[in-house]
């Protein structure tokens, strides 16, 4: 994606693939929430707690990025 000289460091790359990774990952688990509580599959605080899981796994990640680049 990001091979040639270009815009982004090539260091950044495999931060950027994992980012959007994780942010489409959670589009999928929120909508999949979104449609089984609109059709009253799960009950709505289910999908009301969602965003705050969403923080702590932006959490998570950031942290292993962090600890990532410090081990090396």
């Amino acid at each position: 994606m990001f091979r040639g000289p270009g815009p982004l460091p090539f260091d950044y790359e495999s931060l950027l693939i994992k980012l959007g990774m994780l942010v489409g990952i959670i589009v999928v688990i929120y909508s999949a929430l979104w449609i089984l509580a609109e059709l009253k599959v799960i009950p709505v605080i289910l999908f009301a707690i969602f965003p705050q899981v969403v923080l702590l796994l932006i959490g998570i990640f950031i942290f292993y990025q962090a600890y990532n680049k410090y081990k090396r």
